[in-house]
């Protein structure tokens, strides 16, 4: 799932985002939010070197971090820039899985799946509605100096 539009680089973005906010692909997830993404698993190399990450049930590590959609209906891996995002239907989702939570017959989760995936498709395919979401986002954002300033000192 391209992106039309890559994200845009914000020189000054680490200083203008609270202590522990992933910045590398900021806009990107940003965006899986907006869609009812959340974080699944983060990229290997997006953690500190001194951090060994290990699964016990995965022996290589994830090259791209993966959001799972709040329904359980769908993955999406993060590309970035222009390559955007890697989109999979939970099969596991299907009727009559174990797990299965979606019991409607008017919602299968696969044709759920596919509606979110088709309305992410298209707003990532718009740039008008990408730049929009960009400056939205980047509207949002405090100023580098408003991030950065230490509280008072505490005194009693």
């Amino acid at each position: 799932m391209p992106l039309a539009l890559p994200p845009p680089v914000i020189p000054d973005l680490e200083k203008r985002l609270p202590d522990g906010t992933q910045v590398v692909k900021y806009f990107e997830y940003a965006l899986l939010q907006k869609f009812g993404f959340i974080m699944d698993i983060e990229a290997a190399d997006l953690y500190p070197e001194q951090v060994d990450v290990v699964y016990s049930y995965r022996r290589s590590p994830y090259n791209y971090s993966q959001f799972v959609h709040l329904s359980g209906v769908a993955f999406i891996q993060v590309l970035g820039g222009h390559k955007g995002f890697l989109f999979l239907t939970n099969r596991l989702m299907a009727p009559g899985k174990v797990g299965s939570t979606m019991k409607s017959k008017e919602h299968p989760p696969a044709i759920t799946a596919d509606d979110i995936r088709q309305h992410m498709s298209e707003f990532c395919r718009n740039e008008e509605s990408l730049q929009e979401f960009y400056d939205r986002e980047i509207a949002s954002l405090p100023p580098a100096s408003a991030a950065v300033e230490d509280p008072p000192p505490l005194t009693i």
